[in-house]
């Protein structure tokens, strides 16, 4: 009788720490630690995706040439001009050089780069610099689970911030060309926040892109 009395004072005495907590509670401290959890699995994100050594090839696709110019300027790689062609004015076109250059990653662009990144179409390595923590700062409020394909499902509105996000790709050339740096960058003063659906378990809630793994 001693022991199934004291049973539940223990668990009362433990609870701050989180002895007695259940991670299958819709709570916010439970879906927040899901939501790091998630959050751990993405960043650092590969942002700059190329393999070096890189040639530029005149054009200007998705502003890649300025990218890697203004990376070049930062100390992460080498550039070498390979050959200039004037274009002179006509029909509106104003005139300008197509050049073609040459990159290729220096000592301090390889504490950044990821030769893995990702894979292409055909199952071969794409390399990317890749960087960033992103940090949990507020569950702002989630639905009440609801039956979904046969798993219980919440809804979660919560709010991160992203850090350790080097200084040169702050410039405005890489912001420019990337978006979802831009967003990295300013989450650190404005937060970003979103809405993302996580599944419960039998250890607890996870984020639906983890569950199954």
């Amino acid at each position: 009788m001693k022991v199934s009395y004291l049973t539940p004072l223990l668990c009362i005495g433990m609870l701050t720490l989180s002895g007695c907590n259940d991670p299958k509670k819709p709570s916010e401290s439970n879906f927040k630690e899901a939501a790091q959890q998630y959050l751990d699995t993405v960043y650092p994100v590969c942002y700059i995706k190329a393999n070096f050594p890189y040639k530029t090839d005149g054009i200007s696709f998705n502003n890649m040439p300025e990218v890697l110019h203004a990376m070049a300027e930062k100390g992460l790689l080498t550039e070498k001009e390979l050959s200039r062609k004037h274009i002179d004015a006509s029909w509106g076109i104003k005139s300008h050089d197509i050049v073609v250059n040459s990159y290729d990653l220096t000592e301090e662009g390889k504490k950044y780069y990821k030769p893995d990144a990702e894979k292409n179409m055909r199952g071969e390595n794409i390399g990317g610099f890749c960087f960033g923590k992103a940090t949990v700062t507020e569950v702002s409020n989630f639905t009440e689970p609801s039956d979904a394909m046969g798993q219980k499902i919440s809804r979660v509105s919560f709010s991160y911030k992203v850090t350790e996000i080097p200084e040169w790709a702050k410039t405005p050339e890489i912001l420019s060309a990337d978006r979802q740096i831009k967003k990295d960058v300013d989450s650190a003063n404005n937060g970003m926040k979103v809405t993302n659906v996580f599944v419960l378990t039998n250890n607890g809630w996870i984020h639906e892109r983890l569950f199954g793994k």
